[in-house]
């Protein structure tokens, strides 16, 4: 029987590790990843999106679990802060104005 964690799984994938760890990432589920196989801690869905790419599940046995630091679920932290960049174009007034910055291209 998989070792359960209230609604997860402890699962063993293979196939295309890229992807498998790229749909991981979007549920930023627990994973440990080795040379052949990812163990995920997982619940129903990151399971069907996993089976839905076509990747091989099965139950996982990992004494010690160990993710990755990337997928390791912070603690004592509030979670991981994104930043956003935007460019925007000026109108050719301001731009005439800051010619003495130079260029960025």
């Amino acid at each position: 029987m998989p070792h359960r964690t209230h609604d997860t799984t402890l699962i063993e994938v293979r196939g295309d590790l890229v992807l498998a760890a790229l749909c991981v990432g979007q549920f930023r589920a627990p994973c440990q990843i080795e040379a052949d196989r990812l163990i995920v801690r997982a619940g129903e869905p990151l399971t069907q999106a996993l089976n839905a790419l076509g990747l091989v599940l099965s139950a996982a046995e990992a004494d010690p679990f160990t993710p990755a630091p990337l997928f390791a679920p912070e603690s004592g932290h509030a979670g991981r802060h994104v930043h956003t960049h935007i460019s925007r174009y000026h109108d050719d007034e301001a731009a005439d104005e800051d010619d003495s910055r130079g260029s960025n291209a």
